[in-house]
């Protein structure tokens, strides 16, 4: 593998690793600990990290210490409202473009998300929340549109236990992806699109309310990564 590869490989493994939440926010990132952990020298590890910080998804501390940007308050609402505006109008083209094939996998989904929510599996839940939402957004046939939301989901990281929230609205949101699925059978396109920015404001509340609970402890960086994408 050319050293270019190399460094496209470290950087596709963190950034998983930091949407996905393995690494916290906050926690700081060493560059000789990130070449041990990945099995590869410094000099990819360098440039995968330079290219994170290039996103913002890895800052400078006032220490200078590398660590994993944080979520703000400002951020989290204007992407969630941007993803509003997107995300309603990629299920209202769902609602006319949706194939058969494409809603009886919806509906395999609400009948896995209602088993979770009935086992309790909070990671379950998250899981299938984005597989739903990302069944619908390919539903709508526009692929700019698709990259363009799976880019700002992308944006909102380390705080996925906060999304499902209390067992009320793990219930609330189950029930909004039933009806979610329910409007696109019937081609009710303007409930849908009210349902989804709904939807979109609660998670976004959640994920507002759960900045608080940041910064309690130190965050550590692990100590081993899963080896592939979740």
């Amino acid at each position: 593998m050319t050293a270019a590869s190399l460094a496209d490989a470290a950087y596709e493994r963190l950034r998983t690793a930091l949407v996905h939440g393995e690494i916290e926010p906050g926690a700081a990132v060493v560059e000789a600990e990130v070449a041990g952990l990945l099995r590869m020298s410094r000099t990819p590890a360098r440039e995968a990290l330079l290219r994170l910080e290039l996103e913002g998804y890895v800052q400078r501390d006032a220490a200078g210490r590398l660590v994993v940007h944080p979520p703000t308050a400002r951020e989290i609402a204007e992407t969630f409202m941007v993803r509003q505006l997107l995300e309603g109008h990629a299920i209202r083209l769902a609602a006319s473009r949706i194939s058969d094939a494409e809603l009886s996998s919806l509906v395999e989904l609400i009948r896995l998300d209602q088993r979770a929510l009935r086992r309790r599996r909070v990671d379950e839940l998250a899981g299938i929340n984005d597989r739903i939402h990302t069944a619908i957004l390919v539903a709508s046939r526009n692929r700019t549109l698709s990259e363009l939301v799976s880019s700002l989901r992308a944006r909102i990281y380390g705080l996925n236990a906060f999304v499902v929230g209390s067992q009320s609205d793990q219930q609330r949101f189950v029930a909004d992806h039933a009806e979610m699925v329910r409007c696109l059978r019937d081609g009710d396109d303007e409930a849908a699109v009210a349902l989804v920015h709904d939807h979109l404001a609660r998670a976004r509340d959640l994920l507002l309310a759960g900045l608080d609970g940041l910064g309690a402890a130190e965050p550590s960086f692990p100590r081993r990564l899963r080896v592939s994408a979740a």
